[in-house]
């Protein structure tokens, strides 16, 4: 019981956006990566060389940019499905953002619900791109009309 309250209190915290969290629980459940460096058990200082713990340093590195990246997802989709059109500099200024940065967002959005769908052949690969959002939306001007 209180390993699953401990559970849902993490994922409470991830969806609040505590990047802490997302390090920890992708630490802990991770795939264990494998270094070509041995660990060089003999040092005085062992965990400072540390060598032994560059891949996963890397690995998390990727995730936690993906993280950053994914954070304003849902709000810029619950915004999205609120108006029908709207001006980019009003919606970056609802996200308390610059409109360039906010037009970065939106793009990372657009690209992020991209998928490829089979439709025939023998690869899983051959498909179209297919929007994986209820929401599809493009960028005219200053306006975010979506469609």
């Amino acid at each position: 019981s209180s390993g699953i309250n401990a559970e849902y209190r993490g994922i409470n915290k991830m969806q609040r956006g505590e990047l802490a969290e997302f390090e920890a629980s992708y630490t802990f459940s991770c795939p264990k990566f494998l270094s070509p460096v041995p660990p060089a058990y003999d040092a005085v200082n062992f965990d400072a060389d540390a060598l032994h713990k560059e891949p996963l340093r890397l690995q998390l590195k990727v995730f936690m940019e993906e993280v950053q990246q994914q954070l304003m997802l849902p709000t810029i989709r619950s915004y999205l499905k609120l108006y029908t059109t709207m001006p980019l500099d009003k919606m970056a200024g609802f996200m308390e953002m610059p409109a360039e940065e906010f037009r970065n967002h939106l793009l990372a959005f657009k690209h992020k619900m991209k998928n490829v769908v089979w439709t025939k052949g023998t690869s899983g690969l051959e498909g179209e791109f297919q929007s994986g959002s209820e929401v599809d939306f493009y960028i005219d001007k200053n306006m975010i009309p979506h469609c």
